[in-house]
C-alpha cells in the first residue's frame, strides 16, 4: 500500500469515519462492476489495476487484474498490485469491506443505489473520491438529460420483470429497477412492496396483475428464446395474454441488474421495446 503524494480526508456516511485518500489515486481497485465502468468512463482506465471477477463493462475492463469477487478478494494478488484505493459497495460487501479496512487498505464504500437517482449520485461520488469530480458532474448532467427524455415513455403499461440470478428474482418497491420502471411510467406487479429483491415470486400475483409486457433478463451462458420462456411460465401456471401473444422481450445479462452508467443505456433500449411490444 504505496504513500505518495498528497492526500486528502473524504468523509466516509458508510463507516462514519473521515477516510485519507489520494488527491489523485493512482492504483485504484474496484470490486463493484457499476463503479469500474464509472471510473473508466470518467477516464480513469490507466488507474485501475485490479477489477473484480464479475467487471465486464467496458470490455477493457476485462484486460484488468482479477482480484476478486462481491464476497471475497485473492489476498496475494491484492498485496502485489498495492492499491492506495479500493472502491465497493455496501449490501453483500459489507463483510468484506471490514476485511479489508482492518488489513490496512484505504477502501472508500459507495452505497448501493435503490432509486434511479442513486445511480448518478454515485457517478458523483466516485468523482469525488478519485479527483474528478468535474468530470463526474458533466457525465452525471449527460445522463440526467438522457434520462429525463424517458419520463413516462411507456405510461400506463403494465410490466412483469425477471432476471435470471441462479433462479428467478423479481423487485420490490425498495430497488432502483422498481424506480426505473415508474420513471418511465410503467407499473410493475411488485411496486408497492417494501422490498427490493423477491427471490419467490407469487406468480398467482403476476397472474392477477395480468401484464401487458414480459421483460426477461438472462444470466450469463444462458440461452433462452421467447417460446421457450412462453413454455416455462406456462408451466408454472401462468395463462396470460402476454404469453399466448408473445408479447415477451429476452434482455442480455448485466441490462438493468447491471447499476453502471450504461444503465441509462440500457432503459432506452428497453422503452423501444416495451412501446413494440405493447403496440
Amino acid at each position: 500500500m504505496r504513500e505518495a503524494g498528497s492526500f486528502v480526508e473524504v468523509y466516509s456516511e458508510v463507516l462514519g469515519t473521515r477516510i485519507r485518500v489520494p488527491e489523485e489515486p493512482q492504483r485504484i481497485v474496484s470490486l463493484s462492476p457499476a463503479l469500474t465502468e464509472a471510473l473508466f468512463m470518467l477516464g480513469l482506465s490507466d488507474r485501475v489495476v485490479g477489477v473484480s471477477y464479475f467487471c465486464n463493462k467496458p470490455a477493457e475492463a476485462k484486460l484488468k487484474q482479477r482480484v476478486g469477487s462481491y464476497f471475497n478478494v485473492d489476498w496475494g494478488k491484492l498485496k502485489m498490485l498495492e492499491p492506495d484505493l479500493i472502491l465497493l459497495t455496501t449490501g453483500a460487501q459489507r463483510k468484506i469491506l471490514r476485511e479489508l479496512v482492518d488489513a490496512g487498505f484505504t477502501v472508500y464504500p459507495i452505497p448501493l443505489p435503490v432509486t434511479i437517482y442513486g445511480l448518478l449520485d454515485q457517478v458523483l461520488q466516485v468523482g469525488a473520491v478519485t479527483g474528478k469530480i468535474d468530470r463526474a458532474r458533466k457525465l452525471a448532467e449527460t445522463l440526467f438529460e438522457r434520462l429525463l427524455k424517458l419520463h413516462g415513455a411507456v405510461r400506463g403499461i403494465k410490466v412483469f420483470y425477471e432476471i435470471n440470478l441462479g433462479g428467478p428474482v423479481t423487485f420490490g418497491a425498495y430497488s432502483y429497477i422498481t424506480d426505473a420502471f415508474r420513471f418511465i411510467g410503467a407499473s410493475t406487479p411488485f411496486d408497492s412492496l417494501r422490498t427490493a429483491w423477491i427471490a419467490h415470486i407469487d406468480y398467482s400475483a403476476v397472474a392477477r396483475f395480468d401484464p401487458d409486457v414480459i421483460v426477461y433478463e438472462t444470466a450469463y451462458g444462458e440461452k433462452t428464446s421467447v417460446d421457450d420462456l412462453a413454455r416455462r411460465y406456462m408451466e408454472r401456471g401462468l395463462r396470460l395474454r402476454a404469453i399466448m401473444e408473445k408479447k415477451i422481450t429476452v434482455l442480455p445479462p448485466d441490462s438493468l441488474a447491471h447499476y453502471g452508467p450504461s444503465f441509462i443505456e440500457s432503459l432506452e433500449r428497453l422503452v423501444g421495446l416495451i412501446l413494440s411490444l405493447a403496440s
